[in-house]
Order: structure tokens, then sequence, then C-alpha cells
């Protein structure tokens, strides 16, 4: 008899907190954020911004930039290309957006090619400065910034977004499931969670 599949995150739940020299931080692979591509079709560009307007109530963003959804963000991952991520299952955002975008863009589900992990924490400037080659300090990337750019020789997006705390910083940091371990053990090698 068949076992049925079952469904698992890239990194099983990855998660690690530390503190050093007054500094801390945390990271924690989110696991519920679904993701669809948007990419616009020939033509469609006031029909696509028309679209995300009566969706989200929102300009999409310009490159290099994300703007905030409900429960969720909306990025710039390339040129005439987005990703809507949002706290809702795949098929549900897909159906919403497909309705939407009808005829302005393609949409393609890829919610499992991607590991999401959130920093954050007053630590997370230095953790970046060590293995990210986008200078990603306040000034030069502020919340709401976005760039694809190799991490520890892997590709990835990253966005500053707004902290919980006001004394910490906060990113997102997208990898290709494929390469998910790797970036684990990249952040986990790294101080302050490595002493």
């Amino acid at each position: 008899m068949l076992n049925p599949l079952t469904a698992s995150s890239p990194l099983a739940g990855f998660a690690l907190k530390a503190t050093a020299n007054g500094m801390d931080a945390e990271c924690s692979e989110i696991t519920d954020m679904a993701i669809i591509s948007v990419s616009m079709a020939v033509g469609g560009t006031k029909k696509l911004a028309q679209a995300i307007k009566s969706q989200f109530g929102i300009a999409l963003p310009k490159p290099g930039q994300h703007v905030a959804i409900k429960d969720g963000m909306i990025l710039a991952s390339a040129r005439d290309q987005f990703f809507v991520c949002q706290k809702t299952a795949p098929e549900t955002l897909l159906k919403q957006l497909s309705k939407a975008c009808s005829g302005a863009a393609t949409l393609t589900d890829q919610s499992d090619a991607w590991a999401q992990i959130e920093l954050s924490g007053t630590a997370c400037s230095a953790i970046m400065e060590r293995l990210c080659q986008v200078d990603t300090s306040l000034n030069t990337f502020p919340v709401g910034s976005v760039a694809r750019t190799p991490i520890e020789h892997m590709g990835a997006i990253v966005a500053r977004i707004k902290p919980a705390a006001k004394s910490a910083d906060a990113f997102l940091i997208m990898t290709p499931r494929s390469s998910a371990h790797d970036m684990a053990h990249a952040l986990a090698n790294t101080p302050p969670f490595i002493g």
C-alpha cells in the first residue's frame, strides 16, 4: 500500500537565537508564506498596475524595492517581474491573482521553490556585512529595499523589512530550495550564532 506524500519545508523549521557582546540575533525559517511569481505581459504595464492596485490597494514596487500588503509583501524580483508573498495557501493566492491579472501577466506558483529565512536583531547588520556582497547598511539599504545578490556564493534575494523592535534590524533572505541547507549553514557559522 502506498503512503500519501507529506509536504515539508526546505529547512524543517530551522531556527537560531544568540546573544554575544551585547548584540542579539535570531533567524527562523518562514514556512507559511505563499510566493507567486508575476511576470508582466508585453504591453501589460498599465493593466498589471491597475490589477495590483485593485487587488491590494497599492502601486507596484519600483526595481530594488518592496511594498507591504496585508500579511505579506510584493517585491520587484527582476525587470517586469514581481513576487507576491503572502501568508495564505498558495492555491488561494494564485486563484486571486489569476482573476485579477488575467491578460496582464503570467503567473507561477514558486512557494515550494524558495526557502525563506527571517533574520532579526541588533547584530543583523554585522551578519549581513560578513555574508552579503551588497551594502545593506541602513543608510544605503533602508526598509523597503530589495536586492538579488550572492550570499556565500549562493543566489539570494535580500529584503530589509520592518523590525519588530525599534532598536533592531530585520531582513528577509530568500534562496532557492536547492541551496537552503547551505544558506542555513552559512548563517549558523556567523557570529553571534557561532562563538
